[in-house]
């Protein structure tokens, strides 16, 4: 073999080798992208008859957790604080946000409308949305 041909064998395997390095790794870790309804639910802690925060957010926080998980959801819990107008004047609370996915329409009624009875809300915000997600497990766990 002369060393023009071994100058072009080796230029063909360093581009196979550049492009194996680069079209392969994202082989390895499969991700499955999908769409889902994602809710998120805020509940601001004042009291309806008050207008003012009778319960703690801790407290809130274990009674929602509890109704939750009581109809078999995972969630995610931010706390937070906003506020509200109400005859033209602001009127801020502690807020409790749960972003819920993966679960039925009815059940975020039902869910709102048990935590409303309990804490004495006025009303709580739904808001929803279509979301696209990938769940990434490592390269690892993939062999």
């Amino acid at each position: 073999m002369n060393r023009n041909n071994i100058k072009k064998i080796c230029a063909w395997l360093m581009i196979l080798a550049v492009s194996v390095s680069v079209f392969l790794p994202g082989c390895g870790q499969q991700t499955n992208e999908s769409t889902e309804t994602v809710y998120n639910i805020y509940f601001g802690l004042n009291d309806a008859d008050t207008g003012e925060q009778v319960v703690t957010m801790d407290e809130a926080s274990d009674y929602i957790r509890g109704v939750i998980e009581s109809y078999g959801y995972g969630y995610t819990e931010h706390r937070t604080y906003g506020a509200y107008t109400e005859n033209g004047e602001s009127k801020g609370n502690d807020t409790l946000v749960y972003m819920l996915v993966f679960v039925e329409e009815e059940n975020v009624k039902k869910i709102a409308d048990q935590v409303i009875e309990h804490l004495n809300l006025a009303s709580v915000l739904c808001q929803k949305e279509e979301m696209e997600y990938t769940f990434y497990v490592g390269e690892e766990k993939q062999q």
